[in-house]
């Protein structure tokens, strides 16, 4: 719709709002000629209801008179009578129209006056609703039809063959009804074709629509030339104009014209652009001259700064290299000695008693000290392997009850060194999974000695181990009585080199590192560790992994 010109816009819009003008004209013309077709033929009926019923009433006054030639010498009844009578005059109505005008009841004494479908609705809103007249446009012998209904009243002429006492046997030979004056005596039924009025309806539908189709024509058309000139034209004025700076001709100035005042007011905003366009291009070589000349001066300093970022990234390499290759060494040559340390307690605890309880004491502290010595120089190590980039997953199936009694069996000394209480639970729905067998005991083995460490003489730590199949993850979980970590510090204790102490001393030793590695090792499983601690009263760490993993992490994992 962007290349379509205005007018031609403007045209296929009023066309459709004088489409929707037309059909919505032609609706409610249709609705006001039938509206009036039927209040029309209901006046029609209405009146001619009356008329049938005026001449009834005239029969039945005259009734007296009416017997007395109705009956022969030999007093027999010949048939004359007010009903008869009505009936014939109705016919007289309509015989010189397509009307057909019926007098029905519920029992009526001519099986040809029985009531229709409709007729019988109407007898029914006369008697129970008390209605005064009853008409409807419907369907009669498959073709449409106006039909008309009005209530017959029961007079005191009426009561000689119609009222009491009821089953007495009339003049006509037939048993009264047994009606009381003001009773209802049956309807007047009138059939109007609508043959002639559909006729006259359509006619009068197309003519409005005619008139106001061509109304709407030539205000469509009035509409069109008043658009050219007073839109179109000017705004073909302002193209040229902008033609002709895009081709680089600045000295250009339209004239007012006699449109509107919008339209003058966007002349005169255009001519005042094309001045300062003017103004400006006439300084623009001088302002491009300087730009350029700023521009390169910041590139000469951008690449100043470039040049010493490169020289402090380069020796920053240098130094972390030279700071993970110092670790690494000097991990590696402190682990040796303290292994063996470690080894030689051991061994003189198997092959000789401690002499008294001084000896036994230092044994022990020997031992724990060597033991809490290599699980910092081991954290170092690891830390240094990570940053330097040469630490791999080594992925494979994995019992993660394997995992916990190996844990159990490094930590339990400690705990019962210290008079702690350690246990491990594992569920018996946790399956096996694809991980990293040595960086998992690692973290456990990590949250495990840190929960002994910060745990006082007397308290309890528990590792337990359980699959939750909602989330398609394993849970370990290391929990603990200890001193607590405030909430403030729980997010920092994942941080390299940070200990959080709660005492102002700082009597627990440690390189800060145990949690930060694994935080490191957690993710790269995929997984999360998070925890829920309360000072004074222990801390609870969750080490949360899935428990399979996806291509896309194997394909992780291999690059």
């Amino acid at each position: 719709m962007g290349n379509v010109t205005l007018k031609t816009k403007f045209v296929v819009l009023i066309s459709a709002l004088i489409a929707a003008s037309l059909l919505a004209n032609l609706a409610w013309t249709s609705v006001n000629k039938r509206a009036q077709m039927e209040n029309e033929l209901r006046e029609k009926g209405e009146v001619l209801a009356q008329q049938m019923d005026a001449m009834w009433e005239f029969m039945a006054s005259n009734q007296d008179r009416l017997e007395q030639i109705s009956y022969t010498e030999d007093g027999i009844y010949q048939g004359l009578h007010c009903a008869i009578v009505g009936r014939s005059i109705g016919l007289l109505f309509t015989s010189q129209s397509e009307y057909e005008t019926r007098f029905v009841n519920f029992d009526p004494r001519n099986a040809a006056d029985a009531p229709d479908e409709f007729e019988a609705a109407a007898l029914n809103a006369f008697k129970e609703e008390g209605l005064a007249e009853y008409y409807e446009v419907t369907e009669y012998e498959g073709e449409e039809v106006f039909r008309y209904l009005a209530p017959m009243t029961i007079e005191e002429n009426c009561l000689d063959c119609h009222g009491e006492p009821k089953g007495e046997i009339d003049v006509t030979g037939f048993p009264k009804e047994g009606w009381s004056i003001g009773d209802n005596g049956g309807a007047i039924s009138i059939i109007m074709p609508l043959d002639v009025y559909r006729e006259n309806e359509q006619s009068a539908i197309v003519q409005d629509v005619i008139f106001f189709g061509g109304m709407l024509a030539f205000c469509l058309v009035v509409v069109y030339v008043a658009l050219g000139y007073l839109v179109t034209r000017p705004l073909n004025k302002i193209q040229a104009g902008v033609e002709q700076i895009q081709t680089g001709n600045l000295d250009v100035e339209l004239a007012y014209t006699e449109s509107s005042r919008e339209m003058n007011t966007l002349t005169a905003d255009f001519n005042q652009m094309a001045e300062e366009l003017s103004a400006i291009y006439g300084n623009l070589e001088t302002q491009v001259e300087d730009r350029t000349a700023q521009l390169a001066r910041a590139n000469d300093v951008l690449e100043r700064q470039r040049a010493q970022l490169e020289d402090a990234n380069d020796r920053l390499r240098d130094e972390n290299r030279y700071k993970s290759d110092f670790l690494a060494i000097m991990s590696h040559e402190l682990r040796t000695p303290l292994t063996s340390i470690i080894a030689f307690a051991e061994m003189l605890n198997k092959e000789s008693d401690p002499k008294n309880e001084k000896e036994a004491e230092t044994r022990r502290e020997i031992e724990a000290n060597s033991r809490a010595l290599l699980f910092m120089i081991n954290d170092i190590l690891e830390m240094s392997r990570l940053d330097a980039g040469r630490i791999e997953m080594n992925v494979e199936t994995v019992d993660l009850g394997d995992i916990a009694g190996l844990v159990q069996s490094v930590v339990q000394p400690l705990a019962k060194q210290n008079g702690i209480e350690f246990t491990c639970e594992i569920d018996a729905d946790v399956p096996l999974v694809e991980a990293d067998f040595e960086k998992l005991r690692h973290v456990l083995e990590n949250l495990a000695g840190n929960a002994v460490k910060f745990t006082p003489e007397g308290g309890s730590v528990r590792l337990a181990i359980s699959y939750h199949p909602e989330c398609g993850e394993v849970w370990l979980r290391v929990a603990d009585t200890g001193i607590g970590i405030a909430k403030k510090d729980q997010q920092r204790v994942f941080e390299r080199f940070v200990q959080v102490d709660s005492s102002a001393s700082r009597k627990y030793s440690g390189t800060g590192l145990g949690l930060a590695l694994a935080k490191e090792y957690t993710e790269m499983h995929n997984g999360s560790i998070s925890v829920e601690s309360v000072l004074g009263k222990g801390s609870v760490f969750t080490v949360r992994i899935p428990a399979k993993r996806s291509a896309s992490d194997d394909e992780g994992d291999g690059e």
